[in-house]
């Protein structure tokens, strides 16, 4: 039998020419975004990868395959699937917290609410959340919450800054230098 060649298969992941974020940080200036391209919404970033799509086709660029997700890489967008989950865990745990304040107030499980109680939940959670974060305009005095409302507003908040804090990784592996108070 002869030896069939071996092919190797590169384990690295390839990376586009530096144009392509260039063209996906102009197209989201242009755009209006004035976020990163790591933080934008999913909404905003198919926004901005039509316009790198436009933009790289006008240079006679060839798009090759798998293109979105690696600039999605490169930027430090996370892949589809962890934006997915990420986006499941903060609803499914914004949830939790208004079904515990649904007891709290005594109206009892969210499956059960009037459409005028839900709507009232659902005011008093965002109230909650936006209120009890450290970094409010005015944060709201949480210490009379109970230790499981507390643990709640802290896993929400941890899954919050969970995107925050992937980018800083980022850019620290990048070598840029940063600290909280220059984002001011």
């Amino acid at each position: 039998m002869p030896d069939a060649p071996i092919v190797r298969v590169p384990a690295d992941k390839p990376n586009l020419p530096p144009e392509w974020i260039e063209a996906a940080e102009l197209a989201a200036h242009n755009l209006g975004f004035g976020q990163t391209l790591a933080t934008l919404s999913p909404e905003h970033w198919q926004l901005v990868l039509a316009s790198v799509t436009d933009r790289m086709r006008l240079r006679g660029a060839s798009l090759p395959l798998g293109w979105r997700r690696t600039l999605a890489r490169q930027v430090g967008r996370g892949t589809e699937d962890q934006t997915a989950a990420h986006i499941v865990a903060l609803r499914a745990k914004r949830g939790e917290i208004a079904a515990h304040l649904a007891r709290e107030l005594g109206l009892g499980e969210l499956a059960t609410l009037s459409s005028k109680d839900r709507a009232a939940v659902d005011q008093q959670t965002d109230e909650t959340i936006a209120g009890c974060s450290p970094d409010a305009p005015e944060p709201a005095d949480c210490s009379d919450a109970d230790r499981t409302m507390r643990r709640l507003l802290s896993e929400h908040r941890a899954l919050k800054e969970l995107k925050a804090d992937e980018a800083n990784v980022r850019l620290a592996e990048e070598g840029e230098v940063f600290a909280p108070e220059d984002d001011a």
